[in-house]
């Protein structure tokens, strides 16, 4: 922070308000610059994940098509008792 003219009051003491003033407005201006930069992040990442979930593949097998503990259509009862 570079200031040319020192603010002075009518007494002839610095004005130190104005710096604080002008202070704040910085810091005010850095933290909504980093605000704007977190909301930027955060609209990619929402963008990111809602279009991997909406190009996922959906419904390509029939249910239980792709389970592992299934392998071959085998009935549960038996078509002829073996007598």
């Amino acid at each position: 922070m570079h200031i040319g003219n020192i603010q002075r009051r009518s007494n002839g003491t610095i004005d130190i308000d104005f710096y604080r003033r002008l202070l704040w407005r910085e810091a005010m201006a850095q933290f909504f610059l980093g605000l704007g930069q977190v909301g930027r992040l955060l609209i990619r990442s929402i963008a990111m994940i809602a279009t991997y979930a909406l190009l996922l593949p959906r419904n390509r097998l029939p249910p239980g098509a792709g389970s592992i503990f299934v392998s071959a259509n085998v009935p549960l009862l038996p078509a002829r008792p073996n007598i």
